[in-house]
């Protein structure tokens, strides 16, 4: 009687001790959303830090984990205002589509995730873009700080035809009409 009893209370107190943290992603400072391409006269970065987010994490278990991201399309800036406009209006069309998004619907990882050793997940979830959902799973590479902060990053190609984004014929973007894409977050 006593074994089943004790497994009882141990399995009552993991779980007590496991917790699920909501961090915030919030737009502005290092948070950057990013994305190079090419045209047929020199190459060009466009950038935002208008993102924000929630991440839910329990590092003890990192398969519980979900996050959901947002980037303002409208806010990417390449440096060039006339190309900003085209881009704008021409491509990513941001008077419909004004955002991307992802929400995740798995990660795996390993576990559990220590403070202040970084660790490399698989995040899979729903990318919209341009109006368009589709399932992606991206790297990332994740720092869970003893400050109470994680750190992001990842880099992954758009295809951009699946979003119905048709890439003019000057750009020379990577294989495919794929769009590199970096995303560098902080969530406190």
């Amino acid at each position: 009687m006593r074994l089943p009893i004790a497994v009882v209370l141990l399995a009552a107190a993991t779980t007590l001790h496991a917790q699920s943290h909501n961090y915030t992603i919030t737009k502005g400072g290092n948070n950057i959303a990013s994305f190079h391409a090419e045209d047929t006269y020199d190459s060009f970065d466009g950038k935002t830090s208008d993102l924000s987010g929630t991440i839910v994490a329990d590092p003890a278990n990192p398969a519980a984990a979900s996050v959901q991201v947002t980037i303002n399309v409208d806010a990417l800036d390449t440096g060039v205002g006339l190309r900003n406009k085209e881009m704008r209006e021409r491509y990513l069309e941001t008077n419909k589509f004004g955002t991307a998004t992802f929400k995740s619907v798995s990660v795996t990882g390993p576990t559990p995730i220590a403070p202040n050793q970084p660790a490399d997940i698989n995040v899979t979830g729903d990318m919209t873009l341009h109006g368009v959902t589709k399932r992606m799973t991206i790297p990332v590479h994740v720092v869970l700080s003893a400050d109470g902060r994680i750190h992001a990053t990842t880099t992954f190609k758009i295809h951009m035809p699946d979003f119905g984004i048709r890439v003019p014929h000057n750009i020379l973007v990577t294989v495919n009409d794929e769009v590199p894409v970096k995303l560098d977050v902080w969530a406190k």
